[in-house]
């Protein structure tokens, strides 16, 4: 059935540049409005979430004292689908965006894409989906490092070796890319989902964000605003290992991990262009995605008319190696980096103290002047 309304839902996957997709919507807010389209803000508060994912009522569990309340959450999704329903008496395209809706849909929220398809014909929209793709080597690698980079979650999940992560994710259907699609088109059709794959060779000028705009009708010109690029870099082996390791600490505080992550941060490019490694060695990646080729290929026929999804080259990987000789100099960045941050916001604090008391000073000094001045304010 043809609708003049479209809902367009972008469902990650993680890592293939959605930071820098949402950046832009917001960024460019007024412009997409004037042409029919709109990236809403919506009113739900997630703490620790980005605010720019404006799909997270979509995914996320609604959990109190370890206790899961789905009511609440069919509630919820019932009230950001009623704002995007009264939305569509403005504009003909909405458009939402979440990159952990990929991972929900084949785990906690399978029922999503019924709930939206009965949704969007109820009140005479379409559903169409646009996802973007990683070869799963690199977005298994990308997904231990951003889980070991952030501070949310259990110490002991955050903290996990790559053999720990690895033996724990690696049956999960997240990486069946054809399977997630299958599910996907048996109810919304294959015509509503958009596949792209995440590499830059193949976006308008390297740009995701221009990719993103020709996937909903748009070309990227010079009307629109870009951002500064979002920083989300992925971390380097050796920082992931001194970063999880920090995160085995006892009794660290939210503020003392978030200063201790910065200053990693800080000498993470350092570090990776020094010591280039994945997590995978060569051999490891090609029989790893070697395992979801098959299906990879019907991805690229099906949804992209071509032979190939991926680059099946796997020349240059190096494994990364806790005994390489590139891990003490970091140690010794991060620990120097650590200790003049310090020193620089002490300074910074001195100065803002001496500031004060040149003030106080100055109030005794003169102290009917002072009266005076606080008066007419």
């Amino acid at each position: 059935m043809d609708y003049l309304k479209t809902l367009y839902l972008h469902i990650g996957t993680t890592k293939t540049g959605t930071s820098a997709i949402q950046g832009f919507c917001v960024k460019n807010r007024k412009v997409l409005n004037s042409k029919g389209y709109c990236y809403p803000k919506m009113p739900f508060s997630y703490p620790g979430f980005g605010w720019r994912r404006n799909a997270l009522f979509l995914q996320r569990p609604i959990i109190r004292d370890g206790v899961r309340y789905p009511d609440e959450e069919r509630q919820r999704f019932l009230e950001g689908m009623d704002i995007i329903r009264q939305l569509f008496e403005s504009y003909d395209q909405v458009i939402l965006s979440d990159e952990g809706i990929w991972s929900a849909s084949c785990e906690n929220r399978k029922s999503l894409w019924d709930e939206l398809k009965e949704y969007g014909d109820r009140h005479h929209f379409a559903v169409k989906i646009i996802v973007y793709l990683r070869r799963q080597d690199a977005f298994l690698d990308s997904l231990w490092k951003q889980r070991v980079k952030g501070t949310r979650g259990r110490r002991s999940k955050i903290s996990l070796s790559w053999e720990e992560f690895t033996g724990d994710v690696l049956e999960m259907s997240r990486f069946d890319y054809y399977a997630g699609l299958k599910r996907i088109s048996s109810v919304l059709g294959r015509e509503n989902i958009t596949v792209r794959r995440y590499d830059r060779r193949y976006f308008p000028g390297g740009m995701v964000q221009a990719d993103f705009l020709q996937t909903v009708g748009l070309e990227l010109t010079d009307e629109y605003i870009m951002a500064k690029p979002s920083i989300n870099e992925s971390l380097s082996g050796n920082i992931c290992e001194l970063k999880r390791v920090v995160n085995s600490l006892p009794d660290l505080t939210s503020g003392e991990t978030n200063y201790l992550r910065k200053n990693l941060l800080d000498i993470n490019s350092v570090s990776g262009a020094e010591y280039k490694s994945s997590m995978f060695s060569a051999g490891e990646a090609e029989a790893f995605v070697g395992a979801y080729r098959r299906g990879n290929r019907k991805v690229a026929q099906e949804y992209m008319d071509e032979e190939e999804l991926f680059d099946m080259s796997f020349d240059g990987i190096h494994k990364w190696q806790k005994d390489n000789p590139y891990l003490l100099d970091d140690v010794i960045r991060f620990v120097a980096q650590t200790n003049i941050s310090m020193l620089r916001q002490m300074d910074e604090e001195n100065t803002a103290v001496r500031e004060e008391l040149e003030r106080l000073k100055g109030s005794l000094r003169h102290p009917f002047r002072t009266f005076v001045c606080a008066a007419l304010q």
